[in-house]
């Protein structure tokens, strides 16, 4: 009898990830592929496409299965939602079931495994998700790099290029930060830099990947570095309050987490984050149990039948950092 198989799909704004289970909780193979956002701008449907299915197949050989293996299940956390994103996870996946949810929901269950709680997502671009006891549910943020994603990746880059140029200026001190980014992108001169941010050679996601640069600056002190990554933690503080606010449970002891790629900043900005969290509400706030990712693959065993519980959850734990997940 055939093996009864998940998938569970993490659809970023960078990557997208697809991870195998069978039904007894056991993680069997990861694949990664590109960005899986921006589905209305040009080639924004083929982009989509070509990362579902680089990420299957990736997922398909770590797990040594062939390529015309069926899933009951497959359950996608998308950072961009809509009919047409839809219609491609359905197109794209060889499963009985596909469900189609936003990434928030995903996120939210990183944290709270179901429970009522907040999640703030600060990858690429950043947004707060939230639910109640009810099952009520907000949001914040999310409104794009042009309109918002304050404290994201982006914008942490953003705020770093903007500080070398005025520090270039003589506006403000100077800052070593600006022989790290230009470290980062391989230039020689910020004018060098300028040529290839205005003429459109660094994505969106090159950019952001600058974000980690920061971080590691503030790891050994720099200044501009520091207050940078605390501003960031700040804005997505904020966030997270408004959302419990919007919901009623500024005064509950739910849950609170920061997941992304932000997350694995250094101090300054988990710091900022908590007390802004904490001068507001009576949230705790927690480090995700897992990525989110993992998170699709415990949503799509529940879809499957499978009652989740703290053993699913334990195991997850325990398994996810063999295939790099942490």
């Amino acid at each position: 009898m055939p093996q009864t198989l998940v998938m569970g799909i993490d659809g970023g704004q960078s990557t997208t990830r697809a991870l195998i289970a069978d039904m007894e909780g056991n993680l069997l193979g990861l694949g990664v592929g590109g960005a899986s956002n921006h589905i209305h701008e040009p080639g924004g449907p083929e982009r989509l496409r070509q990362s579902l299915r680089t990420a299957l197949n990736g997922a398909l050989q770590s797990a040594s299965l062939p390529a015309d293996t069926r899933f009951a299940v497959a359950l996608c956390g998308m950072t961009g939602g809509g009919p047409l994103v839809e219609q491609i996870c359905h197109q794209e996946l060889p499963a009985e079931k596909v469900v189609v949810t936003h990434d928030t929901r995903t996120a939210l269950y990183c944290v709270t495994q179901g429970r009522p709680g907040a999640v703030v997502i600060a990858g690429t671009g950043s947004v707060a998700f939230g639910m109640n006891e009810d099952g009520e549910i907000a949001s914040v943020g999310g409104w794009g790099y042009l309109m918002g994603d304050e404290g994201s990746a982006y914008w942490i880059a953003l705020q770093a290029i903007n500080a070398c140029a005025r520090a270039e200026d003589g506006r403000i001190p100077p800052t070593w930060l600006k022989r790290v980014i230009l470290e980062h992108f391989g230039v020689e001169s910020l004018a060098a830099l300028h040529r290839l941010i205005y003429s459109e050679q660094l994505s969106r996601g090159q950019l952001a990947s600058a974000a980690q640069a920061v971080s590691d600056a503030a790891k050994l002190g720099e200044r501009t570095a520091i207050r940078i990554l605390s501003n960031a933690g700040k804005e997505l503080g904020l966030m997270a309050v408004v959302v419990l606010r919007k919901l009623g449970m500024q005064h509950h002891r739910v849950r609170v987490g920061l997941v992304g790629g932000v997350a694995r900043a250094t101090a300054p900005l988990h710091e900022a984050f908590r007390a802004r969290v904490h001068r507001s509400t009576q949230a705790e706030v927690v480090k995700p149990r897992f990525p989110m990712v993992v998170a699709a693959v415990c949503m799509a065993l529940e879809q499957a039948g499978m009652t989740a519980d703290e053993r699913l959850w334990r195991g997850m734990e325990e398994q996810a950092p063999r295939f790099g997940l942490i």
